[in-house]
């Protein structure tokens, strides 16, 4: 199991035309879809669309003890079939798109949502991740980034608190 270690801001939201401008874009679209809990163990699957192709991956994510900052993290690719297998599971969803490119040797990932979430809390925002070496690691955000505030350790922008819960059928 790796260690995740990053830091994530509250950010003004760039224009699409600029991120899309970034030296090695990404644009990947998620449907990222939280399961049933195992003891303190978060796990998640993800469609990832890509260039038209699809993904999918399963996480297990844990805290590691002491830390705002890391986490364990056991990612593994699945099957379509696996996918939905798992997705039955479901207990909330989230749709995202993800910008990602490289900036200061470091990988800055900006996520928007493309729904209204909690009011106005995400209204012109997005949410930055960079992820880390080292819980100490200097980095740098590009200039055209204005970060509101600091998420690290905050679970009210976490991935999972911003997730719909799935309705009864």
């Amino acid at each position: 199991m790796n260690i995740e270690t990053e830091r994530k801001f509250l950010i003004e939201r760039p224009t699409e035309n600029l991120l899309r401008a970034q030296p090695g874009i990404r644009i990947l679209d998620m449907v990222q879809t939280y399961l049933m809990p195992d003891g303190n163990t978060e796990r998640r699957v993800r469609r990832i669309t890509e260039n038209g192709a699809d993904s999918c991956i399963y996480t297990e994510k844990r805290p590691v003890d002491g830390s705002k900052i890391s986490r364990y993290e056991d990612e593994r690719t699945v099957s379509e079939e696996e996918y939905r297998r798992l997705t039955a599971d479901c207990i909330s969803e989230l749709t995202k798109t993800r910008f990602s490119f490289p900036y200061g040797g470091h990988t800055v990932e900006i996520d928007i949502y493309p729904y209204d979430i909690g009011g106005d809390a995400l209204e012109g925002k997005a949410v930055l991740e960079v992820e880390l070496s080292s819980p100490d690691e200097a980095f740098d955000l590009p200039r055209f980034i204005t970060v509101l505030r600091e998420l690290t350790g905050t679970r009210e922008f976490s991935n999972k608190a911003l997730a719909k819960p799935k309705r009864a059928e």
